[in-house]
């Protein structure tokens, strides 16, 4: 049974609008007019390594390390912030073009003057469905697991930060993200180990999180 493919077999996924927010404002990400307010200062020099570090799926412009001051730098048009989280204590804009099957998807780096690319996604297929989300390692690792596409046998990904990177959590064996083909993904937390389940046809298999990628059970 193999259902774990590379990004060659189901290279991408599109993000699709899923419920959440309207669409940002160009303004919205201006630092307040509180000149008492502590603001942090808009710097991206200290996400090492560069770019293509980040990059999942084709790479895009804006790349990791791009200063951003109001969500119109993206250049794609109108924009929506698609969910937010804190990663080691750092707060993080997932953010997508506000249109049906939008085909990117910035992880951005919060401060109050604007934001910094930490990675992006990009995909050509598949409609986006499905979110889900675990936290990690007392919050020090986001694992986000995208279902794509119409049933009733999916593509699944599965994306991983830490905060200041952005990578594939599917082990592939190439360079390329990683990504399953099934009818239902689900993640198992069994006592400090993180599954994903499989479901597919009848059959059922588990992938190990090894604190990077899920990966194959011997």
């Amino acid at each position: 049974m193999r259902w774990l493919a590379g990004a060659a077999a189901f290279s991408a996924a599109i993000l699709g609008c899923a419920p959440g927010p309207a669409t940002l404002r160009s303004s919205a990400w201006s630092p307040s007019n509180d000149s008492t307010a502590s603001r942090r200062p808009l710097d991206c020099s200290n996400l090492q390594p560069p770019a293509p570090a980040g990059t999942v799926g084709d790479a895009v412009e804006p790349g990791r390390g791009t200063a951003l001051q109001q969500p119109a730098d993206l250049g794609v048009g109108p924009v929506r912030l698609v969910w937010s989280s804190t990663v080691s204590g750092v707060r993080l804009d997932w953010v997508a073009p506000s249109v049906p099957e939008a085909r990117r998807l910035w992880l951005l780096r919060v401060a109050d003057s604007g934001r910094c690319v930490v990675g992006v996604w990009s995909s050509s297929q598949a409609g986006f469905q499905i979110i889900r989300h675990v936290f990690r390692k007392e919050n020090s690792l986001e694992i986000v697991l995208l279902g794509l596409g119409e049933p009733p046998r999916i593509g699944w990904m599965v994306l991983v930060t830490d905060g200041s990177q952005l990578w594939s959590g599917l082990y592939s064996g190439t360079e390329r993200p990683g990504a399953l083909v099934a009818e239902q993904v689900e993640f198992r937390e069994e006592a400090d180990r993180l599954r994903l389940l499989v479901l597919d046809g009848g059959r059922s298999a588990l992938l190990d999180f090894d604190g990077r990628q899920f990966v194959s059970r011997p």
